[in-house]
């Protein structure tokens, strides 16, 4: 499998939501508008990082609290296996595929 991804996951209170994942072990599971508001947090930072330092979200599906430190050479987030980097390629992926309809 390649990461980072985004897939859809069923929630049983929340009903459709995404799963961000950074590796196999490393996931975000956010609602439909966590996601939209994350894809619009990685789209800013990725036009113009020099405007903002850090990004945070706490999702309402997932117990880990999104943190990450926005860098010259991307994002990175802090996680519960340590800090993962996100490229500025990765990082515009992942707001591609965050910003659902």
């Amino acid at each position: 499998m390649t990461y980072p991804l985004v897939k859809r996951v069923p929630h049983r209170m929340l009903g459709e939501m995404l799963r961000m994942m950074l590796s196999d072990d490393v996931y975000f599971d956010l609602t439909l508008e966590e996601g939209r508001t994350l894809s619009r947090a990685f789209t800013a930072v990725a036009f113009d990082w020099r405007r903002t330092d850090f990004i945070y979200l706490s999702p309402i599906g997932t117990d880990t609290e999104f943190s990450a430190a926005v860098t010259q050479t991307g994002v990175t987030v802090e996680t519960p296996k340590g800090p993962h980097h996100l490229s500025w390629d990765d990082v515009s992926e992942l707001a591609e595929r965050l910003a659902v309809v």
